[in-house]
């Protein structure tokens, strides 16, 4: 064999593992990584020439290290975006051509109603803009949690668990819902926690929502009802005095009705309910308090222990009052007798009247004058006369 037919031999050899078939824009090939670096990755096509991926047809998070992602020998699937890029490479796409892979889970996804994992890429105006494998799609903000969200920056650039709410491929329209995922695990969440709640238990929550009557409290998975009477054993007004929306809190399970699935709770601490300390204090005993609130029928007034009663309207003052504003203001300190304690009712009453009015039986005992007496003195003086 010559020399001549030996290199013809050795270049057959050398062609042997490549296509001689033209690659055209659109194709779908699979390559191996050669190169990676931070703009770009190479790929070895199965070619006579690479084939180059640049940093945005690889991947649409920002902040993502592609040189930690990607690695040589990596097997990617890839689309042919430019046959010949202008300097004899192969321009490929990673996300197109996952994003025809993508559309088929998509449909997948919607009728089977599974999740997907979605990236966040950014917030946008109404929501958040996602990416699913080279997919684009939109998140509003009424979709991204089973809660109100303020701040919808803390999702971007993570990656999320959704459903896919609507997708339509001819309008290009994609939409997820992670409240829905969020919904289907409650559903879980909510059944055993049916199963396990019972009265008396101690559960941490977190306030879901504020209402003029209490407070939601998210349980996970379910969510209860913390009436304004349970959120302090001091009087308010408003919910918001106690609790904020957010706010991480222990809660106690008063009651759980699992037809209805409704659970009613408390935040007041049993160790802290100022009634323990009651009989403490001594019918008659004068004691300094707080007027916390003005109503119809007097005042409510709250001593330093925490421990609350009314002052009823006749014990206000030892003048005639019709309104309670006419004499008190809340926030005034005042001083009171405690005249009655009721176990049964868990109440207690005060007067300011005879905790203000000054002990006057001294007085009365020394100026006191019987009939007897004045007599006595007129027949002294009488006789002294005669």
């Amino acid at each position: 064999m010559d020399e001549n037919n030996t290199q013809d031999m050795s270049m057959e050899e050398a062609m042997k593992g490549f296509s001689l078939n033209k690659v055209k824009d659109g194709d779908i090939l699979e390559g191996k990584i050669i190169k990676v670096n931070k703009d770009e990755v190479i790929v070895n096509i199965n070619y006579f020439c690479d084939g180059i991926i640049p940093r945005e047809e690889l991947t649409d998070n920002h902040h993502e290290d592609i040189t930690e992602t990607y690695h040589v020998g990596d097997e990617v699937k890839v689309i042919v975006l430019k046959a010949d890029d202008g300097d004899g490479n192969v321009l490929l796409s990673k996300l197109k051509a996952d994003a025809i892979v993508a559309t088929d889970d998509v449909i997948n996804a919607l009728k089977d109603k599974k999740p997907l994992k979605v990236l966040a890429t950014e917030v946008v105006k109404g929501g958040l803009r996602i990416s699913f494998n080279g997919l684009s799609g939109f998140m509003p903000a009424s979709l991204i949690s089973d809660t109100y969200v303020e701040n919808l920056k803390e999702f971007e650039g993570k990656i999320l668990d959704a459903m896919v709410e609507e997708f339509d491929e001819d309008e290009r329209k994609l939409i997820f819902s992670r409240r829905a995922f969020l919904k289907i695990g409650n559903e879980e969440k909510k059944k055993v926690l049916l199963e396990t709640l019972k009265e008396g238990m101690i559960l941490e929550g977190t306030v879901q929502s504020l209402t003029s009557y209490g407070a939601f409290i998210d349980l996970g998975g379910m969510t209860g009802l913390a009436h304004i009477s349970e959120l302090s054993y001091k009087r308010i007004e408003n919910p918001n005095e106690v609790v904020s929306i957010g706010d991480k809190v222990k809660v106690y399970v008063l009651k759980v009705d699992k037809k209805k699935e409704k659970i009613s709770l408390s935040l007041k601490n049993i160790e802290d309910d100022p009634w323990l300390k009651v009989h403490d204090l001594k019918i008659g005993g004068i004691y300094e308090a707080t007027v916390k609130r003005l109503i119809d029928a007097g005042a409510i007034v709250a001593l330093d222990n925490g421990l609350d009663g009314l002052v009823h309207i006749s014990e206000i003052s030892s003048e005639p009052v019709t309104n309670a504003a006419d004499v008190l203001k809340v926030g005034e300190k005042v001083k009171v007798k405690l005249l009655q304690i009721d176990d049964d009712k868990k109440r207690v009453s005060f007067s300011i009247r005879e905790g203000n009015d000054k002990d006057e039986s001294y007085y009365e005992e020394e100026e006191a004058v019987t009939l007897g007496d004045l007599f006595k003195d007129l027949m002294n003086k009488f006789k002294e006369e005669k």
